[in-house]
């Protein structure tokens, strides 16, 4: 077994996560390396270097190493098949001794505590560079930043942390105040009502599901804010409530800029919050950028000097459409115009952007209640974009109790230190179907290969039946396929890779085998009522096929091979035919009338 397995003996490719293959798990064949160690990319010219944990395993194919997508997507590693430069070296992890985490949304601490020793984070690994790049230490899915590490004198290396590691936690604005802007989405999709709140019946002895309007859920979420406000004193802290559609409106306070909002604040502007809650409406459009711009503004004008400056953005994030593309409803007016702008708020002017998601794809769904359709369904796809280059922690979706739990800890700041052991993750699960189909089609030609066959059999095949129903239509008067069915094998059986092998060919023998009883037609008949017969079953598809085959993607190339052999000769019988002697009468008005007879009867 080597210590080292690198992109000139093995090719990285990405797969959907789940099982063994998720997080910081990446998959490698029998007998190459596992254990813990260090994955290098290169991307570009940066290096990205990530702590891993190896696994063998006898899914992933020989000459292959796989790595998760949620792990590719949170360091940006973008894989080129065939020529990404890549190494994992089998390192022998440092143990922590003593880790201090910032805390990203100053939630209550000893909350945040007992989800840190709820995580499972005893077995996490991290990489401590040379030139002491940022560490983070994912919580649940919430990046917690490294502020110290302790690893028993040595300054670089793996590092892992164990059940015996001592944790604390740090919030940030402990002797600062923060200054906050709620940027509050008030376009019309915020009136779907899918977030499911408890009602109580003295009646019926329990609780039944009821369901409030997003507004509504955003309405709650802002009171539950001035309520846990209104408990704190004695730190400089201010406010603003912004709302936005295709316009921007400051709502709070009403003659502009910020005010402190907390227990010392006199009354009036405590009910002038409360009024400015309540009159949030929802209409129009959505504009993400002039929000962010004027709340960027909002701070860098009335922000006061050594306070956080934090943006909070809640929105349903329902139809953010890229640049260019056509829409209809509400719209986001850019996607690369706001990512940038709030990277550039980040990095130079030190302004943080958190996200809020209200409900989701899944509870509007569960809903039943709406036509799903792009203006209305949830999509936090731009809000975790933004987050990503805003310093905030990823996007945080859910109902009244998520929002509640998040703008309670705004503006928090103390300290921490986590007295119970760090928990030690469960054993992963089996590897999902969706990651074994991804794995599958590595085998006998790869993944590249299948593809690329794929893609160029479905055009050659796209022109062939268009041409045959071109001969069909001269000889016979009408074409061999309908364009309808066609258009969908090419774009669904042909145009894409398969996981459900049965499904394919029935498909394919549905579509194909048309109407056309003809002897031009019949060997490609035969075949395909053999393929339907095959059940789908892989000794019986390469007794047909005349090949091995041991994987659908090897299948559904092997078929469309011999489909195109079978359609090529009958376009060849068909282009030497002459028009039928029914094709050659002449069309009905040219003929003469037919003589009628009727007859009478009593």
């Amino acid at each position: 077994m080597t210590d080292v397995i690198d992109s000139s003996s093995h090719q990285l490719v990405v797969v959907p996560a789940g099982g063994p293959i998720a997080g910081s798990r990446i998959g490698l064949p029998k007998g190459a390396a596992a254990g813990p160690g260090l994955l290098q990319v290169r991307a570009g010219e940066e290096l990205v270097q990530v702590a891993v944990r190896a696994v063998e395993l006898e899914q992933v194919p020989p000459g292959y190493a796989a790595i998760a997508d949620d792990l590719a997507s949170a360091w940006d590693i973008e894989v080129d098949a065939g020529h990404t430069a890549w190494r994992f070296d089998s390192v022998n992890p440092q143990a922590v001794r003593r880790i201090v985490l910032e805390l990203p949304t100053e939630l209550d601490p000893a909350d945040a505590a007992r989800g840190i020793v709820n995580a499972r984070l005893a077995g996490s690994l991290l990489w401590v560079s040379d030139d002491r790049a940022e560490l983070f230490v994912p919580v649940d899915g919430v990046p917690h930043r490294v502020r110290e590490i302790d690893l028993g004198g040595q300054r670089t290396g793996l590092a892992c942390l164990t059940t015996n590691t001592a944790v604390e936690l740090y919030a940030s604005s402990v002797r600062a105040g923060v200054d906050i802007v709620v940027l509050a989405d008030v376009s019309n999709s915020m009136t779907v009502d899918d977030i499911p709140a408890e009602i109580e019946s003295a009646r019926r002895f329990g609780s039944r599901q009821s369901w409030i309007t997003r507004i509504e859920a955003l309405k709650r979420a802002l009171h539950e804010l001035l309520e846990i406000r209104l408990q704190v004193s004695g730190r400089v802290s201010r406010l603003a409530l912004l709302e936005f559609n295709e316009r921007v409106q400051h709502k709070f306070p009403r003659g502009g800029g910020m005010a402190q909002l907390d227990g010392s604040s006199p009354e009036d502007v405590v009910t002038e919050f409360r009024h400015a809650v309540a009159l949030l409406r929802p209409s129009g459009a959505t504009a993400i950028g002039n929000a962010v711009h004027e709340a960027a503004n909002l701070l860098y004008q009335h922000g006061r000097a050594g306070n956080e400056k934090l943006i909070v953005l809640v929105s349903d994030g329902a139809n953010w459409t890229p640049k260019g593309e056509q829409a209809t409803g509400e719209m986001v007016q850019t996607v690369e115009e706001p990512v940038s702008l709030v990277a550039h708020l980040h990095r130079d002017v030190g302004i943080r952007l958190h996200a809020i998601g209200i409900s989701t794809a899944e509870m509007f769904y569960r809903r039943a209640a709406y036509e799903p359709n792009e203006t209305i369904v949830p999509n936090h796809a731009l809000l975790e974009e933004l987050v990503k280059v805003g310093g905030g922690d990823p996007t945080t979706v859910g109902g009244l109790d998520v929002l509640a739990d998040y703008f309670a800890g705004l503006g928090g700041g103390m300290t921490h230190r986590v007295g119970e052991r760090l928990t030690e993750p469960s054993r992963p699960g089996p590897l999902p179907e969706r990651t074994l189909a991804a794995l599958d089609r590595l085998r006998t030609a790869g993944a590249v290969e299948w593809d690329s066959r794929r893609d160029e059999l479905r055009d050659l095949l796209f022109d062939l039946v268009m041409k045959c129903n071109g001969e069909g239509k001269r000889i016979y008067g009408r074409p061999a396929w309908l364009d309808l069915d066609l258009q969908r094998l090419m774009s669904r059986e042909f145009g894409e890779p398969i996981d459900d092998l049965e499904r394919f060919v029935v498909s394919v023998a549905r579509v194909l085998r048309g109407k056309q009883t003809e002897q031009p037609f019949r060997s490609l008949r035969s075949f395909l009522d053999r393929l339907e017969q095959s059940g789908a079953e892989y000794g019986a598809l390469t007794r047909l096929l005349g090949a091995a085959v041991d994987s659908p993607s090897g299948a559904q190339v092997l078929v469309m091979q011999r489909v195109h052999e079978l359609i090529g000769e009958m376009h060849s019988v068909l282009a030497a035919m002459q028009p039928t002697a029914a094709e050659n009468e002449p069309e009905p008005s040219a003929r003469p009338p037919a003589k009628s007879r009727f007859t009478y009867r009593d």
